[in-house]
């Protein structure tokens, strides 16, 4: 009996103890619900941000299609030595697959496929079509080898339609009241024309008072046009004709004011279950001897020109796509170790999109004008998880009103600042993984880890004539881990409020500490912050993982259902 009620007593003491070792945020409680009426404008809130990735979470990417096009067998027969060229052959399948009722898999069998862009497009393969995959048999065994080193503003595959969000769609439909708060609830003039399933685009229009609002007419006073707006890409879930009310899939993700003309109406027509996977992609260093330097790009002589704005892969115009077990590689006589000549992974005007556990590393250029990116987020409820950037100017970034809503669960940044240039090893002017430009705005990053790099959401003076200035608002750092030589884990410096909420490893410091003297004014109040050096007690460990449990798993957190 005694020995019964020591070891209740033990078992007590010992579950107290663990419970006081571990903390929640302030922010989220145990009892946290989504915070469908607090004030984007005034209040702090932690949003619900579970929807993000493919079918918002919902249901596993398929591995089945009913085609699959093998290329190295008739009718394409595509070399995979890398010895020819298969453009055209690639390009081929991929178009067949595309026409194929339910679409196909173009396979890639074992071996290395030569690309490059046909005359002058700007692109080596573009997939045009809904429900084509591009597969690999994996990324140490598929790799497709562009062999043109003039890539200036190309992509080895491009992946789009050419449509765009921000052109105004059919049946626009002004909203009647402000929308302050994260719903899903829209009132608009009238619901005729639309339907449940309808993709729509909810959104605002950046004018002087916008900007006023914000604080920021001495520098994007007249430029609310190169600015964009907020772009949300939602489906409609229902419809009520008598209350004028639609109800879309996944909250709004910022205000949305009546006097900045916020507005609905149709998506343009979009692609869908396209994905890439499976694959390692490697360009051809530029051999050009010359300049490599920050503004460089500018000058055609230089390699670094020809270097510009190229990427492995540009998606846009697609909702319910992914691209997933991709790696970069130095090709066979890269002689400074270069994987890319500039940028990994690009999404735009996207929906629910997955990239999933990616490896991009080692641009050749890395200078000023969005160059040396691994991964540059401009699109809605993106998942990037278990994915690595490593040796580039910038990991993760996101640009623009576009980018909301995304999660980075469990990626990593490591080794920042760096370009291979000519000789293999050179520094870049920037470094780290931040929200970069243009008031992108309600994003998480989860149980994220930077090794000799850091994360930043800070008030920047850089850009061109709309300079980036307010780079985001609301958006979240949660249990990070952070080691190496930089400073510190996180600088943030967000409008309205921003959030750091644990962070961990050697270097876990927070700056709130302005990076342009005098713009105080502009982001007050200060962010948020809580539990420096003690992540690891955090819980829960991950908040992307616990909302999609709570959402997917409880009835009533469940958000709107068709």
């Amino acid at each position: 009996m005694k020995k019964g009620i020591l070891l209740i007593l033990f078992l007590t003491t010992f579950l107290l103890q663990t419970q006081a070792q571990t903390w929640r945020s302030e922010l989220y409680p145990a009892n946290w619900q989504a915070p469908t009426k607090a004030n984007f404008y005034t209040d702090k809130l932690i949003q619900d941000f579970s929807y993000a990735g493919y079918r918002r979470g919902e249901q596993e990417i398929s591995n089945k299609r009913q085609h699959l096009l093998d290329v190295t067998k008739a009718p394409y027969n595509a070399d995979n030595t890398g010895k020819q060229d298969v453009t055209t052959v690639l390009q081929k399948a991929l178009d067949d697959a595309g026409s194929r009722p339910g679409g196909a898999v173009v396979y890639l069998p074992p071996g290395t496929y030569q690309v490059s862009p046909p005359g002058s497009n700007n692109y080596c393969l573009l997939m045009r079509n809904s429900n084509v995959v591009l597969r690999g048999a994996g990324s140490g065994h598929t790799f497709i080898f562009n062999a043109a080193n003039t890539m200036r503003g190309k992509a080895i595959i491009k992946i789009d339609n050419g449509n765009s969000w921000a052109a105004n769609g059919p049946n626009k439909q002004a909203i009647t009241s402000d929308l302050m708060s994260p719903t899903t609830v829209i009132p608009v003039q009238n619901t005729t024309g639309f339907k449940v399933g309808d993709l729509v685009i909810v959104r605002n229009y950046i004018d002087n008072d916008w900007i006023a609002e914000h604080n920021m007419t001495e520098y994007w006073q007249g430029k609310g046009d190169n600015l964009a707006g907020q772009l949300y890409c939602r489906e409609i879930m229902a419809i009520n004709s008598k209350k004028k009310e639609i109800t879309i899939d996944i909250p709004i993700r910022y205000a949305l004011k009546d006097a900045h003309g916020a507005a609905v109406y149709k998506a343009p027509a979009m692609l869908t279950e396209v994905g890439v996977e499976d694959i390692a992609i490697g360009n051809r260093q530029n051999f050009t001897e010359g300049d490599w330097s920050e503004e460089s790009y500018t000058k055609p002589a230089n390699g670094s020109y020809q270097s510009h704005d190229s990427w492995a892969i540009a998606m846009a115009q697609v909702y319910n796509g992914w691209i997933r077990r991709i790696a970069s590689y130095a090709p066979a006589g890269n002689t400074s170790g270069a994987h890319l000549l500039s940028n990994g992974i690009k999404v735009w005007q996207t929906k629910n999109v997955s990239i999933l556990n990616c490896h991009f590393s080692s641009p050749q250029f890395g200078g000023g004008g969005g160059n040396g990116y691994m991964y540059r987020v401009m699109g809605n409820e993106t998942l990037l998880q278990d994915c690595i950037a490593e040796n580039n100017r910038h990991g993760y970034v996101m640009s623009h009103m576009s980018a909301s809503g995304n999660v980075f669960y469990r990626c990593l940044d490591k080794n920042t600042g760096r370009q291979t240039g000519l000789t293999g090893q050179e520094k870049t002017s920037g470094s780290g993984s931040d929200h970069h430009m243009h008031f992108s705005h309600s994003n998480l990053f989860d149980q994220c880890k930077v090794e000799n790099s850091f994360f930043a959401a800070g008030w920047r003076k850089w850009g061109g004539s709309t300079i980036h200035g307010l780079t985001a608002a609301h958006s979240l750092y949660w249990n990070l881990n952070s080691s190496g030589k930089q400073a510190q884990a996180v600088q943030t410096q967000q409008g309205r409020y921003g959030y750091v909420i644990g962070t961990s490893g050697d270097k876990p410091a927070v700056s709130t500490a302005v990076w342009q003297p005098g713009t105080e004014k502009i982001t007050d109040p200060v962010d948020h912050v809580e539990g420096i050096g003690t992540g690891q007690k955090l819980q829960p460990q991950s908040l992307y993982q616990d909302q999609k449990h709570q959402r997917l798993t409880n009835p009533q957190a469940a958000g709107p259902k068709r």
